[in-house]
């Protein structure tokens, strides 16, 4: 039998350091073994069709793959997959570091992952995540630098652990609204200067993410008089 899995020969060499993205060409039929990684994986099945099972510990789970679907595998966990088909299917895997898992965790729930369940499935539907994963790779195909993944990773950390772990709804930002507040005196103070999104995060003391997110919610909060 051909080699399981192979990268696409037409892949770029993306150089982005935020996320890995890579597309294979799979064999019709193959079984491997995945050692533990410390990355979130995410894997979008492009086209063709077959059936994949995966086994963590001793029991094997099944479903069948085709386009669209995406699988989920956490964190630290050691696989074995394997699938059985009469094509060869191809699919694009995304690699999010596990401590960007991590800190998007805490900073809209307060707590670690590991307290949430990372996410990790066999296949699921998720036209967001679908969508994403293939700008990206019209991102990557086109040159785009570094900032597009950043911030392309930071958005799909956050909604997997939204739409794909035990998250409740993410915390009510309480004190920040104060810091967001003294960022508003910030930018009102010094309107006239080219503010970056990380200055005004840096007066209010919180992440560029964590300060988008509360800045959106604060001023919903004012008006009805919260």
């Amino acid at each position: 039998m051909s080699e399981a899995r192979r990268r696409r020969d037409d892949w770029p060499e993306v150089g982005w350091t935020s996320l890995r993205l890579t597309q294979f060409d799979n064999a019709e039929r193959a079984e491997l073994h995945l050692p533990p990684s410390g990355d979130q994986s995410i894997v979008l099945v492009d086209s063709g069709v077959t059936t994949i099972e995966s086994r963590h510990g001793s029991s094997w789970r099944g479903a069948a793959y085709g386009p669209g679907l995406i699988g989920l595998t956490a964190p630290g966990q050691p696989t074995d997959v394997r699938w059985r088909g009469t094509e060869r299917t191809f699919t694009t895997h995304v690699e999010l570091p596990g401590a960007l898992i991590d800190r998007i965790c805490v900073e809209l729930w307060g707590r670690d992952a590991t307290r949430l369940g990372r996410p990790d499935a066999l296949a699921v539907e998720d036209p967001v995540l679908s969508s994403v994963i293939g700008a990206l790779c019209a991102a990557a195909r086109a040159g785009v630098d570094e900032f597009y993944a950043e911030s392309a990773a930071a958005f799909l950390a956050a909604h997997l652990l939204t739409a794909h772990a035990s998250a409740p709804p993410p915390r009510e930002p309480g004190r920040e609204d104060r810091r967001v507040r003294r960022a508003a005196r910030f930018i009102r103070d010094n309107h006239q200067l080219p503010l970056t999104l990380a200055e005004m995060a840096a007066v209010a003391d919180l992440s560029p993410f964590h300060f988008l997110r509360v800045s959106r919610r604060t001023p919903a909060r004012r008006r009805t008089g919260s």
